[in-house]
């Protein structure tokens, strides 16, 4: 599992330490915005999606401190960096004289947080559990900055692509979905997490979704009981060797027997920002290739139509 897998997850368990330490989280309208409050002109984002969030509302200019995980879109790679979104350096952001600190609910460390809130930082943080909390924090950031109208047309944009999709592919027979993060062992999605939704979305039934936790180790007997019509391996990084072994091990699954394992190194599927949409399109293309390849299309729609699908 590489370097971008492994901390992604963390997400989603270090959410359960804010809820125990009572920090606030805010998302969409609940972010608060005092009158006497000035906009940020310096801010320090602590996590990849928030940077990528602020640099395509137009404020990455304001940046003065990112991750060293923040590497999208490339100018995000010449800004100072503040050490990894688990363990930041409070004594580099505190040199930063930051107007704000943006962190997500799921990553940012909530002792660093308390601590940084203790020096007087202003620090916010923005829930990215599910689709509707993504969307709904980048016009928390956009409130933020000043411009909630940027994070309006933002959100415009990205749910019409949604939506493109979800009516691309909606006469699309439901496909058993694998969305593996790791091979040995094997580490899939499991439910309670935006990714979980984006499958749903793309027309494919993810095997692992009625898990309560969000990620999990998945046994191969349940893979061969489930049977996956289509495998997606996301953000393996050097495990990618290990791949063909791993499903040459498991014949009988429909993916693998129809030659539907597809490898998606692309980490736009794991970060929680605004190339969600983007994500979304590339997934259902993965799932319903039918849906975007098939010559035929509606010219007055402008819609591709999914006919004669496959297994």
């Amino acid at each position: 599992m590489n370097r971008c897998t492994r901390t992604f997850i963390v997400y989603f368990f270090a959410s359960l330490l804010f809820v125990l330490l009572g920090l606030e989280v805010f998302a969409g309208e609940a972010l608060p915005q005092p009158a006497q409050a000035a906009v940020p002109r310096k801010v320090v984002s602590l996590a990849p999606s928030v940077t990528e969030t602020l640099f395509a509302l137009g404020f990455g200019d304001r940046l003065v401190g990112v991750t060293t995980y923040c590497d999208y879109p490339v100018e995000a790679q010449r800004l100072p960096k503040i050490g990894g979104f688990m363990n930041p350096s409070l004594e580099v952001i505190v040199a930063k004289k930051p107007d704000v600190v943006i962190g997500v609910n799921t990553a940012t460390d909530p002792a660093k947080a308390r601590e940084m809130e203790r020096l007087g930082l202003r620090v916010t943080l923005i829930s990215v559990t599910s689709l509707n909390d993504i969307l709904t924090g980048i016009k928390s950031i956009a409130r933020l900055m000043g411009s909630p109208q940027t994070g309006e047309q933002l959100v415009a944009k990205i749910d019409a692509n949604i939506q493109a999709i979800k009516k691309r592919v909606a006469a699309a027979p439901r496909r058993r979905v694998l969305l593996a993060v790791g091979i040995r062992p094997l580490v899939v999605v499991g439910g309670r997490n935006f990714i979980d939704e984006l499958i749903t979305l793309a027309g494919g039934e993810n095997i692992a979704g009625s898990a309560t936790q969000p990620w999990l180790n998945l046994p191969e007997e349940y893979v061969v009981a489930r049977a996956p019509q289509v495998i997606i391996e996301a953000g393996m990084g050097s495990e990618r060797q290990q791949s063909g072994k791993r499903w040459g091990d498991l014949k009988s699954v429909p993916a693998v027997i129809n030659g539907r394992v597809y490898s998606y190194p692309s980490d736009k599927i794991l970060r929680p920002g605004p190339r969600v949409g983007d994500a979304l399109t590339e997934l259902a293309g993965l799932i319903h290739p039918e849906c975007f390849t098939n010559p035929s299309n509606d010219r007055r729609n402008g819609e591709s139509r999914c006919e004669s699908p496959k297994p």
